[in-house]
């Protein structure tokens, strides 16, 4: 009997100092989010110890949650939006704190929905969209992006993505297209999700520079211009306006990039300078102007010879220009004979207008035109032009006289004239004398420099230059 109450003591002095050791620290377990309106679970205890103790949970700055006894004890928590902090467990004999467990409340997500800036969703090339995908409830949320229902990577050269949001900071057309957002609780168990409407975006092409051209036809009565006013690029719906000479004549709102205006015509008469005006919500452009103006006046061929390496005429092109108008046709001769569209030795290009001759036929080349609207039109013919084969290399026999003639009349008139200035030069250092009369041949003793040559010495000059004419060549004269 003393001994087992020896025993008894020994046994109650050893759990009293565990209780007040190091051994007795707590280790608290629970979720660390959970669902508003849900219970969730606590649980305290000391590893290794198997009598029951008394535990506290604390929360936060030490605000006292509960209390509960036992080896293992547990805490049911409903979940609130108070409920969210830091919690911890300590035993009540003076036991140690446990280590914290922060733990969230979470609301569950509901109500995703896409905004965009610019709203609505239609921009330009280069300019910046952003997309937020928002939610009526909802926290501690992640974000899925999808574009034509095809997930949006998050390291695309295309996008940025950040939070809720995502930016393409200058779009191009291939942003275009239907997006979608999916915000997801971060909940390992039982996530909830909620996914957006679709959201069509636009991203529209800016205009190109219009043309205009025009086609003429016949009602019958009168001449018409059928004026086209085409833009190669661009998202319509675009404006149109018909100009001619700065005056609005057609206005035209339409889905497609190309506009058809009907205006009268007459031939041989400029009725102006048609130009088109473009308009979309960012831009107005303007062509370049066309004369609204039919057929007529002279036609003339231009001619260019094309020669190979040894300098022969290989080639030529004819060209036929009218001297005014538009919508011509043409037609083309040789030797007043109607060459066909097509041949061996010759081809035309550009509606006829241009003809090329791959072997030159010598002869007498003609072009007509006439407005290709109207066939009982009056043709307009050029002059006949001569195309023959040429060699820059062989010069005729005519030319080399012409040219060798040319140059011996040059050194005999300034063989003559070197002459003449020489004698003269002569005659300034000769005799001098104050009678001053007429020379009939050399002028300039009586009114030139040599004013005082005397009558003896005019009379031996007069002799001596009709020797030199007679003789037809220079000779040397001495006084």
């Amino acid at each position: 009997m003393p001994r087992f109450l020896l025993m008894s003591i020994y046994g109650l002095l050893g759990l009293v100092t565990e209780i007040g050791g190091s051994r007795l620290k707590p280790v608290l377990s629970g979720p660390s989010k959970a669902y508003l309106g849900s219970i969730v679970q606590f649980h305290c205890r000391v590893p290794g110890w198997s009598s029951p103790l008394t535990y506290e949970l604390h929360k936060d700055a030490g605000d006292l949650i509960g209390a509960e006894t036992g080896v293992t004890v547990t805490f049911h928590l409903p979940v609130t939006e108070g409920s969210e902090g830091k919690y911890y467990c300590r035993v009540t004999a003076e036991g140690q704190t446990s280590s914290v467990v922060q733990f969230h409340a979470v609301t569950p997500v509901v109500g995703a929905s896409l905004s965009s800036s610019p709203d609505p969703p239609v921009l330009y090339e280069g300019e910046k969209l952003a997309l937020r995908c928002l939610v009526r409830k909802g926290t501690h949320l992640s974000f899925t992006w999808y574009h034509d229902k095809q997930e949006v990577n998050a390291s695309s050269d295309l996008y940025r993505l950040s939070g809720d949001a995502l930016t393409v900071n200058a779009a191009s057309e291939r942003h275009s297209g239907t997006y979608s957002c999916t915000a997801q609780n971060q909940m390992e168990v039982n996530p909830r999700f909620s996914s957006s409407r679709n959201l069509f975006v636009t991203v529209k092409k800016h205009i190109s520079t219009p043309k205009l051209s025009f086609t003429v036809f016949s009602n019958g009565s009168s001449l018409m211009a059928n004026i086209s006013c085409r833009s190669a690029r661009g998202s319509p719906p675009v404006t149109f306006i018909l100009l001619v000479d700065g005056l609005e004549m057609d206005v035209q709102r339409v889905d497609s990039l190309e506009s058809w205006s009907i205006q009268p015509v007459s031939i041989g008469l400029d009725m102006g300078a048609a130009q088109c005006k473009v308009q979309a919500d960012t831009q107005t452009l303007l062509s370049d102007p066309v004369r609204l103006h039919v057929v007529g006046g002279a036609v003339r061929v231009n001619v260019t010879y094309l020669y190979d390496a040894d300098s022969v005429a290989a080639a030529a092109q004819l060209k036929c220009i009218p001297g005014r108008g538009t919508f011509p046709t043409f037609s083309w001769s040789l030797n007043h004979s109607s060459l066909p569209p097509e041949g061996a030795a010759y081809m035309l290009i550009h509606h006829g207008q241009i003809l090329y001759l791959t072997d030159i036929s010598s002869g007498h080349y003609r072009c007509r035109v006439r407005d290709s609207f109207n066939e009982s039109s009056i043709w307009v013919e050029s002059e006949d032009i001569l195309i023959q084969k040429r060699d820059l290399a062989a010069m005729p026999m005519e030319v080399i006289a012409l040219v060798f003639c040319g140059f011996l009349s040059v050194v005999i008139i300034g063989g003559s004239y070197f002459m003449f200035w020489y004698t003269k030069r002569k005659n300034n250092s000769g005799e001098h004398c104050s009678d001053r009369k007429f020379c009939p041949l050399i002028s300039s003793c009586v009114f030139g420099r040599f004013s005082c040559c005397s009558f003896s010495f005019c009379q031996r000059m007069r002799a001596k230059s009709e020797a030199i004419l007679r003789m037809n060549e220079p000779a040397e004269i001495s006084l």
